[in-house]
């Protein structure tokens, strides 16, 4: 990719990120997160307890070198409490199926709104899709735990061994991400599409979390109060929220799923208009564009072969340059293609027989689409 192209492509993912308000998403996101945190975490030592592993004190050890003192302090205290009993684990499955229900169908719709998906999700669906998240990301994580202890006693011994450790918690990182931005898009996607936004979220992930250590030590390393405590911790998720989330914008723009309507397709997409909708054939197609050329671009000689297509309504003249978009997306086994025309209308260019007073719209575009 030119240079042109990644600085284009840079431009439209901090137009979506703020467009879609993904910010407010990740807010909604936290919060069903931090309601089922503690029920995931004694799944997880569930999990461990029930198969044997004996990594319990690695994800504790994991944890205190990893995570913010308010949530490693939390792993400590369900972890060092050893197994619990059925009726505990049978009210912490109920609550944790609650709460992570909320979690998912709350990143479902956030992954809905970026790329723009007008497909309805069932509960089913979203329970599938949640619990292939949710084993993704148990199995990430006791893979991660268990290759680093595996390098743990080898670093000293290897060249570069200091590398080794981080090196190993980011591909653990990247291969739990993966599973969710590959599922959770409603849209055919391939593993290329969705490993740039995963291998984004997981460094990004890492760094903030070095940051946010940072923070914490500067700070003083933690706080005593309970409300402090909470506030640290929803913090933490919701920057963690955006990490994701961001990883999400990127593949919706690489892949051709995000034409920057704010709030989403549809009903969400509220400062969009739609002037025109319809289904043309090859002769009114190739009227409709004769009659396009004229009124953006200048004279033309007409078409003679098709019917014509008076309901069109008239394109004002573009302000300044015209931003051409062609993307193609496979869905049900048939590939569409697309073309995106975008603009600013001059509101003083007046020519003979057109009407510039149609700019309603900031940003006025035409998708003619066929399917093959």
């Amino acid at each position: 990719m030119e240079l042109s192209g990644v600085k284009a492509t840079g431009k439209q993912v901090v137009s979506e990120f703020t467009e879609k308000n993904v910010p407010f998403m990740a807010a909604g996101i936290a919060y069903n997160a931090f309601v089922s945190l503690a029920p995931l975490l004694v799944l997880l030592l569930i999990v461990t307890t029930t198969f044997g592993t004996g990594l319990e004190d690695r994800i504790v050890s994991v944890a205190q070198s990893s995570l913010p003192a308010p949530i490693a302090d939390l792993v400590v205290q369900v972890f060092s409490s050893g197994a619990s009993s059925a009726g505990t684990s049978v009210i912490s499955l109920v609550v944790l199926l609650w709460g992570s229900l909320k979690v998912f169908r709350g990143l479902d719709t956030a992954f809905s709104e970026i790329y723009e998906s007008t497909a309805d999700s069932s509960l089913v669906d979203s329970l599938q899709d949640g619990l292939v998240v949710f084993v993704s990301l148990v199995v990430g994580v006791l893979g991660t735990v268990a290759a680093s202890a595996a390098f743990a006693g080898l670093a000293d011994s290897l060249p570069l061994g200091g590398y080794v450790m981080p090196l190993v918690l980011l591909g653990g990182l990247v291969a739990a991400f993966f599973p969710m931005y590959y599922v959770f898009p409603d849209a055919d996607l391939s593993w290329r599409q969705v490993l740039p936004g995963t291998v984004v979220a997981a460094v990004g992930w890492a760094v903030f979390q070095s940051l946010f250590q940072v923070y914490l030590s500067v700070k003083g390393g933690g706080t005593t109060s309970l409300f402090g405590g909470v506030l640290l911790i929803v913090t933490w998720l919701y920057f963690s929220s955006i990490v994701l989330l961001a990883g999400t914008v990127i593949n919706a723009v690489i892949s051709g799923h995000a034409t920057g309507d704010p709030g989403g397709v549809g009903a969400g997409a509220s400062k969009y208009t739609t002037e025109r909708e319809a289904t043309l054939s090859r002769g009114e197609l190739r009227q409709y564009l004769a009659d396009f050329q004229t009124e953006l671009a200048g004279a033309y000689e007409p078409s003679r072969d098709g019917p014509g297509t008076d309901t069109s309504p008239s394109h004002p003249w573009p302000r300044d340059d015209v931003k051409l978009t062609e993307s193609s997306s496979v869905e049900g086994g048939k590939e569409t293609r697309t073309v995106v025309l975008r603009w600013h209308p001059d509101d003083d260019a007046e020519s003979d027989g057109r009407d510039s007073t149609d700019t309603d719209s900031p940003n006025r575009q035409s998708t003619p689409t066929t399917s093959d």
